[in-house]
């Protein structure tokens, strides 16, 4: 039994040490950050959750599902994002929903992360100009 812990504990140690360095990766700033956005289509997974928003130049979020001309899961307008530069973060307001702001960190192509107070909330994030995800 006390194998089992102390392996439970190197495991989660482990994995707290790379969520922690995604975010202790350099932030992405200022005009970088709108660039890197603005226009973008976000792929992301988290667990079974995936990820495709688009971020319109508008500053609307648009949730790609299974593209707009799907019958049963279209594309649609989930709410707004925006980017505060004195910050360097972005937020998003959900539509009914709750808003949630984030610093972006990663190398320059990514991978990125999406960090809250120092702590990785979505991993492995990549951009891309297209509508949805490749």
């Amino acid at each position: 039994m006390k194998h089992l812990v102390v392996i439970s504990i190197v495991l989660l140690a482990g994995i707290s040490g790379e969520v922690m360095a995604a975010c202790s990766d350099p932030p992405v700033t200022g005009s970088d950050l709108t660039t890197l956005i603005s226009g973008q289509t976000v792929c992301a997974t988290r667990g079974t959750e995936k990820w495709q928003e688009q971020h319109r130049s508008d500053g609307t979020l648009w949730d790609y599902k299974k593209g707009p001309n799907d019958p049963v899961d279209p594309t649609k307008q989930v709410g707004t994002w925006s980017i505060d530069t004195s910050s360097n973060t972005v937020t998003y307001s959900y539509t009914g929903g709750p808003s949630y702001t984030y610093s972006v960190h990663g190398p320059a192509g990514g991978p990125y992360s999406f960090c809250t107070g120092g702590s990785e909330t979505v991993g492995g994030a990549t951009f891309t100009s297209g509508q949805s995800c490749p």
